[in-house]
């Protein structure tokens, strides 16, 4: 499509083609001749003139490409110049923590973001906004809640809601990754707005789960034309090539839904009196009240609260079917695990009570957000003022990508990356502090580095341990008695998913199963 995700230069409408380049051209021409030339920049492929190495944007599985075009190059930091746009690839653990960990002041910009935050109308989202006062007090917002002791305080939903998606296990396994859709998004509605979210068919999980396409779709730097040529915004929606403004027209629609219809909700029922224990109400009550600017508090407030679900709902679903594909590849994984909790939980399901004890099952997490990253390219940082690294230029408003794939993929660190093997971070019984932690990278870097990152591993780590207590998961069989082997491929994107897969899950014994169920009639007897 042109202009769109997979761009590819030689079948754009040549209108739009000629109109882009020309108008482009001079100012193009002009950066080149004003830039400092003689500074070295980071190596990468030559280009062409005009449009530089607009062709050589690679299409998914980028972060493979990108980690090959280092090793050609022979380097962790490379250059591809876009239309004049500087776009810098960091593909190693020391490449990525210098610069956007250890020089964070000056990486903690984004970039403009015309497709997604403009013409889509997702400029609210906490990890997309511009490096400023706003999305400061935003992650004030986040910090009041979502710091690790704060979580803690959500665990009943998360507990709850985790029994609830146990429950559809029993009666539709098939579904499984429809019910950890519904089971990720419930909660944090829950948590957010205080929202009972319908079994099925719920409009409020339909809305968030609609606009959230439009991150998956835009977010990788070179993914549309419009972020690196940002004039096309304006071209109109029923012009040769303009596709892009007809896919941000619908996205745009949920966004606004997604960013409003809950907080108006929650907001009138603080007004009389009625609003439900949950995050909005208890940001409406200590930041917008009494604020000396209401409307200006009342946005970040918004804009937190709807980041909320783009930040977990999704990276949740990701990980625990990275983890179920896991399980069913590697069955000595799983049994290890469900040992431990045997002899943990005698008798009983795990709680939260048992997170420091359940220690291969951290370990599964690790692996999980190791072997398959939810974000294998990480949002891009901007660069606010000239910089030098390993003696290489890096020009102010370069656009820096953390390859998170490839760091996350570093034989040096993790030997044999492409197998699952959480005894990685296994030693004499503990997690070894030695191995680096993938949950480093997994949430993101520096100052941009995902508020919510200590509640959405804790509900990760919860759901592996009571899945892994109450089922076996297994290959599924074709109608010979064959077992069927997942492919491990990926729906790839800016968040990847493993491709539909068919599975096995069953109860581990009845005993198992009648537990669950006097579980979870506890909780409902108590809520």
């Amino acid at each position: 499509m042109p202009f769109g995700t997979d761009f590819d230069f030689t079948n754009m409408n040549v209108a739009v083609c000629i109109a882009a380049l020309v108008s482009y051209g001079a100012l193009y021409a002009w950066k080149a001749r004003n830039s400092t030339k003689t500074l070295p920049h980071p190596p990468g492929p030559p280009g062409f003139p005009l449009i530089g190495n607009l062709a050589d944007l690679p299409s998914q599985p980028a972060w493979i490409a990108y980690l090959k075009m280092g090793e050609k190059y022979n380097s962790d930091i490379i250059r591809l110049n876009v239309l004049g746009s500087n776009i810098i690839i960091l593909n190693s653990a020391e490449a990525i923590t210098d610069l956007l960990e250890k020089r964070s002041q000056n990486y903690s910009d984004r970039n403009e973001m015309v497709m997604l935050n403009e013409l889509c109308g997702m400029g609210w989202g906490t990890a997309f906004l511009r490096y400023n006062n706003f999305w400061k007090d935003q992650r004030r917002a986040f910090q009041q809640d979502f710091h690790p002791e704060g979580v803690k305080r959500f665990r009943p939903i998360e507990e709850e809601e985790t029994y609830l998606f146990l429950e559809k296990l029993l009666k539709r396994p098939e579904d499984f990754m429809d019910h950890l859709r519904h089971m990720a998004g419930a909660a944090i509605l829950k948590i957010a707005y205080g929202i009972e979210i319908q079994p099925e068919n719920d409009p409020f999980l339909y809305t968030a789960e609609r606009a959230t396409e439009a991150i998956s779709a835009t977010t990788n730097a070179g993914s549309y034309l419009v972020d690196v040529l940002p004039f096309l915004k304006y071209v109109p929606a029923w012009f040769p090539g303009a596709g892009f403004q007809r896919e941000a027209r619908v996205w745009k629609r949920y966004a606004m839904k997604m960013l409003h219809e809950p907080f108006e909700m929650v907001k009138h029922q603080v007004e009389i009196g009625v609003a439900p224990d949950c995050v909005a109400g208890s940001l409406l009550e200590t930041m917008v009240k009494g604020a000396k600017d209401t409307g200006y508090m009342e946005s970040v407030a918004r804009g937190a609260l709807a980041s909320m679900y783009v930040a977990g709902a999704d990276t949740t679903v990701s990980a625990l079917g990275s983890f179920i594909l896991a399980m069913v590849l590697y069955p000595e994984v799983q049994q290890k695990a469900q040992a431990e909790i045997d002899q943990c939980c005698s008798g009983r399901l795990p709680t939260f009570a048992d997170y420091n004890s359940l220690t291969y099952c951290h370990a599964i997490l690790r692996e999980a957000l190791r072997w398959n990253p939810v974000v294998p390219l990480a949002v891009p940082h901007r660069c606010s003022t000239d910089d030098f690294y390993k003696g290489c230029y890096i020009p102010k408003d370069s656009l820096l990508v953390g390859n998170t794939w490839a760091m996350l993929h570093d034989e040096a660190a993790y030997p044999d990356p492409l197998i699952f093997n959480p005894d990685r971070f296994i030693k004499d019984g503990r997690l070894n502090p030695e191995v680096r932690d993938p949950t480093v990278s997994a949430f993101g870097y520096g100052r941009r580095i995902c508020a919510g990152r200590h509640m959405a591993y804790e509900s990760m780590w919860f759901n592996i341990a009571s899945i892994l207590a109450v089922f076996n998961l297994a290959k599924a069989k074709d109608e010979h008695g064959v077992e069927i082997t997942p492919s491990e491929e990926y729906i790839m994107g800016f968040l990847c998913y493993p491709q539909p897969f068919k599975c096995d899950i069953r109860p581990r014994s009845s005993e198992l199963q009648a537990l669950l169920e006097a579980t979870r009639d506890n909780i409902s007897s108590q809520t």
